[in-house]
């Protein structure tokens, strides 16, 4: 059976009609990620979905005046304008900001220049600190209002399967941009993209149907390789149709503090750098923008000094423990905080990400698992108090941000070169800076869920509303539990008994892998391991070292702080022992050498000198995937750019060169670390890289594993001050 729909448009001018054949077969699709079409859905200000449309079309909805908007991109400055959403927003940032320095009590700084400024410093111990540029790296809020900020559409996700946690809508359309910027300076462009997200959600309509019709709009032809114009236009008459959307709320994540890996070694914290993501949700309310609470999210400090809240929770938890088990709960509000703060590095260990941990016990969780064990059909999650645990901590906003994300994110989208002025002087600017994936694992294994979710909506069948551990891999949903992939090199994995079968998975027998502790948390109720191979299967970029943390949070626990976390950037790590019997002293011949946390690698990484033949990459052939490759691995270039901008070319001249693990579209990199695409500048007489190579590579989407911090994307400091 085939529908045939007649669909007409204006496209530059010139009307098309034209009939579209939606096949039964044809997939659904679940995430918009293409770069040409984002550009077109995106160009600037007058642009269906800019940043700048969006508001126009909620504040004419809500009868909020909205300001004529100036030609060209999306800037900040422009945002401001809308005084009742995006300002208010803005405001409570700016006020979040103040009290977060107040609240952390440490040396800090907002511009790049002045961090190697003793003159500058806010504290004493900060006169000394700063001669090496040791000092917290804090988010500077005018680039909320600058003309220099740039909001770019990053990507457009389909989140249909929401409608477990709203029954009254068909789910959730979501249009996520980045912050960015182009600056022109001493007669060169510096461009970047940064940590910071803004998350514009909108409600679907209920079709009448079991959001079925809803669900059949996301099966497009020839989303990726076909016409982008065309393409771009039958989304927007169907699945991005506003006019069959409510707003619903604006989610922010934003990188807000960054403490470089030289400052945790001075402190003796040895984490290999660390950094804070501040999380607040947004809604109309009184004709205004104001914070929401942050669903599943406890509120730690209120209920810790309220009796009556702490019992308000233990009789929800045991009054809905089934629900918490499958995954599709909703906290009372009551007990919801409106604001969190998540860690990284190794933030799916740490108390910090962990809010529970600090309101029910192991045993209180586990007398709960035990009751539901004897009254439910099946546990599905949980096989002990620690596993209830974990599945309520990974349910709030900053334990899912901290599990199999990316610098606290899970979707960072493709990098574009056609904001600001566009043109080559970008692409020119982000060479070195640019990622080859454009989301998180969790996300990997998140799109096989949701499109089976949809696909199950799309022909009138009930869906499997189970959610697997936000860490898991993908799984195959065609069964009555799912059945998840073998998990890859360096990824996590259950250590233990706390899960139950339907929500365990297991490393890759076929590679040898075994699952192994390498951060251990003795303030956590639980922790994941992580899949290793065997002593003589070893190779560049595994893990090396296993750590312990001496967890801070609940001794920093001052109630009078914005958020019961803030002050978790103390905790340390108390142990710091190497995993394989390798060297880690000077680099030799081309030995493999475990690197140290200390020089900003989280839990060591192997690595050794390239071979002249593996620095023209010839293992990069089509159909074969390396294990290794010789990536960049910082040097001169990357210090010289850690005390003022990120510049390509000077990065360029001063690179070094090592051999690190491979990443793609099916293989990911593990915990603070990111897939980073493999720089055009390679193909330079220096470097010696041929272009019909860097051309396979490229078209195969490999890139190199790298910590996070080590891509300026990524991290708050390194660019220009906003003007």
């Amino acid at each position: 059976m085939r529908i045939v729909s007649i669909i007409c448009w204006l496209t530059f001018s010139i009307p098309l009609c034209f009939a579209q054949s939606l096949q039964p077969s044809t997939p659904v699709t679940v995430l918009i990620d293409q770069t040409p079409v984002l550009a077109l859905l995106d160009h600037d200000n007058s642009s269906a979905l800019s940043l700048i449309t969006l508001l126009e079309k909620i504040h004419a909805a809500e009868k909020l005046t909205s300001p004529a908007p100036a030609p060209g991109p999306t800037r900040a400055s422009d945002l401001l304008r809308f005084g009742e959403t995006y300002g208010q927003f803005a405001a409570v940032m700016s006020a979040d900001m103040t009290r977060i320095i107040s609240g952390l009590g440490i040396d800090w700084e907002k511009e790049i220049l002045k961090t190697y400024d003793p003159k500058s410093a806010k504290t004493e111990a900060g006169k000394t600190l700063r001669l090496n540029g040791n000092v917290a790296r804090v988010f500077n809020e005018k680039w909320l209002g600058s003309s220099d900020g740039l909001f770019i559409l990053a990507g457009v996700v389909n989140r249909i399967d929401r409608r477990d946690f709203d029954p009254a809508h068909c789910g959730e359309l979501r249009f996520i941009y980045r912050l960015g910027y182009e600056v022109r300076m001493n007669g060169k462009t510096y461009a970047s993209r940064m940590p910071l997200t803004v998350n514009m959600v909108f409600s679907y309509r209920d079709d009448g149907k079991h959001c079925q019709d809803v669900a059949a709009l996301w099966r497009i032809d020839g989303i990726d390789g076909g016409d982008p114009h065309s393409t771009a236009q039958r989304l927007l008459q169907g699945p991005l149709d506003l006019s069959r959307l409510t707003f619903k709320q604006m989610e922010i994540n934003a990188q807000v503090v960054r403490f470089p890996s030289d400052l945790e070694n001075m402190e003796g914290r040895k984490f290999a750098g660390q950094a804070i993501y501040w999380m607040r949700i947004f809604a109309l309310r009184g004709g205004k923008f104001q914070p929401i609470k942050l669903e599943n999210t406890p509120d730690v400090q209120a209920i810790l000094k309220d009796p009556s809240k702490q019992k308000q929770l233990q009789d929800y938890l045991a009054s809905h423990a089934e629900e918490i088990d499958n995954g599709v709960f909703n906290l009372p509000e009551s007990l919801e905080a409106d604001i969190a703060l998540s860690f990284s590095t190794a933030g799916s260990a740490r108390v910090a990400n962990r809010p529970f941990d600090l309101l029910v016990s192991k045993d209180q969780a586990g007398q709960i698992v035990t009751a539901l064990e004897k009254t439910a059909k099946s546990v599905k999650f949980a096989r002990s108090g620690a596993g209830l645990l974990e599945r309520l901590n990974t349910s709030s906003c900053m334990g899912c941000h901290q599990s199999s994300s990316t610098a606290g994110f899970h979707f960072l989208g493709v990098d574009r070169v056609d904001f600001g002025s566009g043109g080559g002087a970008i692409k020119d600017a982000l060479d070195g800076n640019s990622l080859q994936l454009p989301f998180s694992p969790h996300v990997h294994a998140e799109l096989a869920r949701r499109k089976s979710y949809v696909e199950s909506l799309s022909r009138g069948q009930a869906p499997d509303t189970f959610r697997p551990h936000p860490s898991a891999p993908a799984a195959a949903w065609q069964n009555a539990s799912p059945v998840y992939s073998a998990a890859g090199d360096n990824m996590p994995c259950p250590l233990n008994g706390d899960l139950a079968d339907g929500a365990k998975w297991s490393c890759n027998a076929a590679r040898h892998l075994a699952c192994q502790a390498v951060v251990t948390n003795a303030a956590a109720s639980s922790h994941l391991g992580q899949c290793l191979p065997p002593q003589q299967n070893i190779y560049a970029g595994l893990s090396c070292r296993s750590n312990a943390i001496e967890d801070m949070t609940a001794k920093n626990n001052a109630k009078d702080l914005l958020s019961f976390s803030l002050r978790s950037f103390a905790d340390r790590l108390s142990t710091d022992e190497l995993v394989y019997h390798v060297p880690e002293g000077k680099l030799s011949g081309y030995d493999y050498n475990c690197r140290p946390t200390k020089i900003g690698v989280p839990l060591g990484r192997i690595t050794r000198p390239c071979k002249p033949e593996e620095s023209k990459l010839a293992a990069v052939q089509p159909g074969s995937t390396p294990d290794e490759i010789c990536a960049v691995v910082g040097g001169k270039g990357f210090e010289q750019m850690a005390k003022g901008y990120f510049d390509s070319a000077a990065f360029a001249a001063g690179v070094g060169r090592g051999l690190l693990n491979v990443c793609s579209p099916s293989r990911f990199c593990r915990e603070d670390y990111i897939c980073q695409a493999m720089p055009d500048f390679l193909t330079g007489a220096k470097f010696g890289v041929s272009p019909q190579t860097l051309s396979i590579l490229k078209s195969r989407k490999l890139g190199f594993c790298t910590p996070t911090y080590f891509v300026y994307q990524l991290r708050l400091d390194g660019h220009p001050n906003p003007r």
